[in-house]
């Protein structure tokens, strides 16, 4: 794959959605809806993590769409949305995304939330608003509870603003290899393509919320069914992943909890033929 070949990919995408606008700051919260009501599943919403934007569903959201409308946040202050007022924290920003979802889900609709590392912090707020209309909530690499302050995670490397395109694109490779993936060789073209551009537009201050928020006791309210995917070499987590696990299964009875083996923080990505025939199971209610 080539560069103008990830662009293609993504431009695809985009061809294929629907843009629309819900109120963020001094503008909009941008949200991308494939396929329509007609579809006979209920909706997923997807949500990304700090620093991205809708793209790091880009491996998932086809396979989803086949049979259920997909709708694929850029939240605040990344991608193609705008700032929240500030100052803002985790419960304010997802406020915005609480209101948004009401004016995009339609009709009251029943639904189901996908959602990713910083997505995940947001996203038991999120939960008990819609206790009533969410069907089930997966989180997926999210450290609910804490950060790790030591490790590759925490060597990620700045990016002068004066570099060279190609040190920066050597620069930013270096942060996904520590940060988002276990295996290098898969961060391939679209890999950099999406991160480059996330990247040049993300500018919530999402790492500093997330240190100061936790998931987990947000989680414990929540009374949809509950499920939760990691890759076996996501290095964000502090306790790891065998304290996660004891977490859910001591608090949350029922609770699917799946660890991919071979795959880092960015599970959806580079383990997509794995995890997306486990999410779409789930979501139709057969288990993993």
């Amino acid at each position: 794959m080539t560069s103008s070949d990830a662009r293609s990919i993504l431009d695809s995408l985009l061809s294929q959605c629907r843009e629309v606008g819900t109120p963020c700051g001094d503008g909009d919260m941008i949200w991308r809806v494939w396929g329509g009501p007609d579809m006979s599943g209920p909706p997923v919403v997807l949500l990304h993590g700090g620093f991205g934007s809708w793209n790091h569903w880009v491996r998932n959201i086809s396979e989803l769409a086949q049979d259920r409308p997909v709708i694929a946040a850029d939240l605040p202050g990344c991608g193609d949305s705008a700032l929240p007022v500030s100052p803002y924290d985790a419960p304010s920003v997802a406020a915005i995304l609480a209101e948004g979802l009401g004016e995009v889900v339609p009709d009251d609709a029943v639904f189901d939330m996908v959602s990713f590392s910083f997505g995940g912090v947001l996203s038991g707020m999120i939960a008990k608003h819609y206790a009533e209309r969410l069907r089930s909530l997966t989180i997926v690499g999210t450290p609910i509870l804490g950060l790790a302050t030591t490790g590759p995670a925490n060597e990620l490397v700045a990016v002068p603003p004066d570099a060279a395109p190609k040190t920066v694109a050597t620069l930013y490779r270096g942060n996904l290899e520590k940060l988002m993936v276990r295996d290098p060789a898969t961060i391939d073209d679209l890999a950099m393509t999406l991160h480059l551009e996330n990247m040049t537009k993300g500018r919530l201050r999402s790492r500093g919320i997330a240190r100061r928020y936790l998931a987990a006791p947000d989680l414990l309210g929540v009374t949809c069914r509950l499920n939760f995917f990691f890759g076996d070499g996501d290095v964000t987590p502090d306790p790891g992943l065998d304290a996660i696990r004891d977490h859910v299964e001591t608090h949350h009875a029922g609770a699917g909890f799946h660890v991919i083996p071979g795959a880092g923080h960015w599970v959806q990505y580079e383990a997509a033929d794995r995890f997306n025939p486990l999410l779409r199971n789930w979501l139709e209610g057969l288990g993993v």
